[in-house]
Formats: C-alpha cells, structure tokens, sequence
C-alpha cells in the first residue's frame, strides 16, 4: 500500500529490508520534527508537539473516502465517532466484519484529521468499514479516560445489535495498550470480547 506511492530505487546495501519498509522509513523522513521548548510548561510542549502530528500530510486521505461523524452514548457517557468507508467499484464489503481503530500518538496525540488517510487506505485494503474511536486525550483528560470512551463505544455498540463476533480492534503504537487495556475491562466486567485484536508495530 504505501510502497505504491513512495517508490524507490533497490538499495543494495540493505536489500534484506522489503520494500514496503523503506517506503515506511521515505515517509518519516518526510514528518516535520518538532522544535520544543523544554523550560516551557507541558501544556505547551504537547500544543507544540500534536501541531507536527500531521500523518495526514504524508497518508493523505483519497478524494474517493467517504467519512461520517456520528456521536454514540452509552449511559450518558457520549463519544464522538467516525465512519469510514473506501467505495468499491466491483464489489461491496464482503463481511459484516467491523473494525474498530484505536490511534497511536502516545495518549496525547492524534486524531481523525491525521488518521483518517491511513484508515481510509485500510478500508481499502481489507474492504471493511473503519469505525474511527476520537478518544479523549491526555493530560487534558487523566487515564483511564481514553479507557472509559473505549468501553462506551464498544457496548454502545453491542446495545444497536453489533455482536461481538463482528468486531475487531486494530490499533498501532500507543492505541495498543489501549486495546489491551479495553479487553481486560471488558473482561473484568463479564461482558463478551470482541472477535479479535489486530496490533500494529514500528
């Protein structure tokens, strides 16, 4: 998917690394490093830090991506959602599979304008629809906050009849400690997992 866009030519002195990792590494290259101030407040250097999480510029959405914001609420516990669908022009989506995005970013970064390129491409890739989670971030709001959202989408959705069996949660970087940390709640309180867990690494 991403050595598609970001190609090369071989580089002989690393050809154990695949292709697709050194479009990986192109693109970093490309991310803007943050110039941080560190006698500022921590305010101000996380505000310093999410203005260069920009994964949008270097995954841009397709123009092709259709995205629709929705608000669940389970309890009186709202959270903001997205929908994220790829239109297909030879098929439709083959699963009622729903795949659930927890982002990266450290707890503190990241959101749907950063992300919503790289899910877009997932829905493409596994012809699936992304359910993009815009949890609360810290250290406005102190853990387990981001834990608590999680829960309320998750039985949220099994109160409009999604069975857990449709559900996967994909995450990469910190979203998978929240991923895990959402099963293990789900467990603590007796309520069924999710079909399955997909974890991403860099």
């Amino acid at each position: 998917m991403l050595s598609l866009k970001y190609s090369f030519l071989p580089d002989q002195s690393r050809s154990t690394l695949s292709a697709a990792y050194q479009a990986f590494e192109e693109i970093m290259r490309k991310v803007p490093l943050a110039e941080l101030d560190l006698n500022a407040d921590i305010f101000t250097v996380i505000k310093d830090l999410r203005s260069v999480f920009t994964m949008g510029t270097t995954v841009p959405k397709p123009s092709q991506c259709q995205i629709k914001k929705e608000i669940f609420d389970h309890d009186g516990h709202s959270v903001e959602i997205y929908w994220i669908n790829y239109p297909r022009r030879k098929s439709q989506i083959i699963s009622d599979i729903l795949l659930l995005y927890f982002h990266g970013g450290g707890y503190m970064l990241g959101d749907i304008y950063s992300y919503s390129g790289f899910e877009c491409h997932l829905s493409c890739l596994f012809n699936v629809t992304i359910l993009h989670l815009e949890y609360r971030l810290c250290p406005e709001h102190p853990f387990p906050a981001s834990v608590d959202d999680a829960v309320a989408l998750y039985r949220a959705l099994l109160r409009n009849n999604i069975s857990p069996s449709q559900i996967l949660i994909m995450r990469d970087l910190a979203g998978g400690g929240l991923s895990l940390l959402t099963i293990q709640t789900l467990i603590t309180r007796q309520l069924s997992a999710p079909r399955g867990v997909i974890v991403l690494s860099t």
